[in-house]
């Protein structure tokens, strides 16, 4: 008989590839397979060749970059000399994430798919590809493409004679989690991650933190500045911090906690234990810690719940309404529902625990480590040249409405808009999604509304204090609301404009009766674009929000140059590319 062993791999660069792999490991245990859960890159890929079966859980960055912790693993797998029949043996399924507003959508799973078959492993089904843009997010492709996944698996290794599926699984919660009377040290002395070694990481103090924006305007855009380390980085690179939960959401936890009884305080010290080898715990929490540390620094309260977090509230569960409505929303019909519920009015965690007391309050220290989802690390592009001696990202405060009453507010900007000159950050740099021509004389049009901006300034004020001035025709597109509250960075464009170095068009969407924005702009400019895009060849660059812009910001190209044709040949040539974020 077959071994039931289900090796589970993931390249994931924000934590969410992650997550679903978790969960796939989880289920496996309901048809009794044991194996291991992994980042590719901590996998010895020189195994693979000995599988049965393996499920590689992938998202795409970028302009179709693999993430961060696959790049070993796939750099292995692309080598010549490996023979196409090495993982004959191989039975693999592909499970990829992506953003169908990108033009290489889910890029790095069609790729790593299509180079298991090359090698001669045989795929249980076609690759799955996750939509971040679907209404019911990624659980619309994931939900379905689990189910078949564990169809064809039985199919090929049945289930032992009067042996039947488990109705959940053995492996509810990933830990152990005891409380233990031990010394946590002193909440505000600690930090998680002070010894999390990543790629050009780096600590860094703020030097200033300037509204950027009229105090009258809506929204808070800030000006971060921090010290310029000795780590390197290029126009259009991207600087990643972690944020903290707010003295607001602990203060709400805790009183959760207080109010449905919990011996839990801020002060208790926990210590979470691995269970087996197939789950290790993470290296930021294997020494006990106290649990405010752990609240404010490890688990996202600000974050939407998913349908796992339904489903471990539903478990203990003792009131028959409440646990109903949990399980339908723990299931792949109900995620209409779900979607409803939780994602169209951005519904936090520690709201649905309100929303739910009798679940919450049979919640285990087990289960808090299951209903917390990791906070994930956020990407800002840096909005300076690292010859200008300072690191600066463009932040705008997120707050808005919903149906609900208190207002929206997101985790990582509101942290960074209360750090103080002095406070201490952990930080890193990775390499921008833009790759720019190799040859500064090549046109570059850049297109960037609001904070979009941000890899552009670096970008112009790298031309700018470059020894060798660029003669390259530089040209950028900028919006805002109005020219005297929200035009960021205003006297550098101004000045590199009237030096002759920068084109530069705004639209000030509300300073005229009628609404004028960067496509507007770009419809005007077909004789000037047409030299630039068509007979010089010329890059171009979009920055900013992904709702509505992007796609009109390529039709307003369309009509500016009059060839359609041109625009595609010039995707596919990696010459018109975009950064965009929801």
């Amino acid at each position: 008989m077959m071994e039931r062993k289900l090796t589970i791999l993931y390249g994931s660069q924000s934590g969410t590839a992650q997550d679903l792999a978790e969960q796939i490991w989880r289920e496996s245990k309901m048809y009794f397979f044991r194996g291991n859960v992994l980042p590719m890159d901590e996998y010895d890929v020189s195994e693979l060749i000995g599988e049965r079966f393996v499920v590689c859980v992938c998202s795409t960055y970028g302009q179709g970059e693999e993430p961060d912790n696959m790049k070993r693993f796939w750099k292995f797998l692309l080598r010549k000399s490996l023979p196409t029949d090495s993982l004959q043996q191989v039975h693999f399924a592909v499970l990829g994430l992506g953003d169908s507003r990108y033009p290489k959508f889910n890029y790095v799973a069609k790729k790593l798919h299509k180079r298991l078959l090359q090698l001669g492993g045989s795929a249980l089904l076609p690759v799955g590809l996750c939509d971040d843009q679907h209404d019911l997010g990624y659980g619309a492709v994931f939900l379905p493409w689990i189910d078949q996944l564990w169809e064809e698996l039985t199919h090929i290794v049945p289930l032992p004679v009067g042996t039947l599926k488990l109705p959940e699984s053995p492996r509810e919660f990933r830990w152990q989690v005891d409380i233990v009377k031990e010394d946590g040290g002193n909440p505000d002395s600690i930090d998680l991650y002070a010894e999390v070694k990543m790629p050009n990481g780096f600590q860094t103090v703020v030097v200033e933190n300037r509204r950027t924006t009229a105090v009258d305007h809506f929204q808070d855009v800030r000006m971060i500045t921090f010290e310029k380390k000795a780590v390197p980085w290029c126009s259009g690179d991207v600087l990643y911090v972690r944020p903290h939960n707010s003295k607001d959401s602990l203060d709400q936890l805790f009183e959760i906690f207080h109010e449905h009884e919990f011996n839990l305080n801020r002060k208790t010290c926990v210590q979470v234990k691995a269970i087996d080898t197939e789950m290790p715990v993470p290296s930021i929490l294997q020494q006990p810690l106290p649990l405010v540390a752990i609240a404010e620094q490890y688990w996202d309260l600000t974050a939407i719940p998913r349908a796992r977090a339904f489903a471990v509230l539903a478990k203990n569960c003792t009131n028959e309404l409440e646990r109903e409505k949990l399980i339908e929303f723990s299931r792949y019909e109900g995620q209409e529902e779900l979607f409803a519920y939780a994602n169209r009015p951005r519904r936090t965690i520690l709201e649905v625990l309100l929303d739910f007391p009798h679940a919450t309050k049979c919640l285990t220290l087990e289960a808090l480590f299951e209903l917390f989802q990791p906070i994930k690390p956020r990407a800002f592009s840096i909005a300076s040249a690292a010859e200008s001696g300072k690191l600066q990202i463009l932040v705008a405060v997120i707050e808005y409405k919903t149906k609900l009453s208190v207002p929206r507010r997101g985790l990582c900007s509101h942290w960074l808009k209360h750090l103080q000159p002095g406070n201490v950050i952990n930080a890193w740099v990775r390499k921008s999604t833009f790759q720019l021509p190799a040859d500064n004389k090549t046109p570059l049009v850049m297109i960037g509304p609001g904070t979009g901006l941000a890899p552009f300034r670096g970008i112009l004020q790298e031309r700018e204090l470059s020894e060798t001035p660029t003669s390259a025709p530089l040209v950028l597109f900028f919006g805002c609301r109005s020219s005297t509250a929200d035009f960021h960075c205003e006297e550098d464009l101004k000045r590199m404009e009237q030096s002759g170095m920068l084109q530069l068009f705004c639209a000030f969407s509300r300073d005229q009766p009628e609404k004028v924005y960067v496509q507007h702009l770009i419809k005007k400019e077909g004789v000037l674009l047409k030299k630039l895009l068509i007979e010089n060849a010329g890059y171009v660059l979009v920055s900013g929000s992904s709702k509505n812009m992007p796609q009109a910001v390529k039709e307003a190209l369309i009509e500016a140059i009059g060839d359609a044709q041109h625009i595609e040949k010039m995707i596919h040539a990696n010459r018109y590319q975009e950064e965009t974020w929801a």
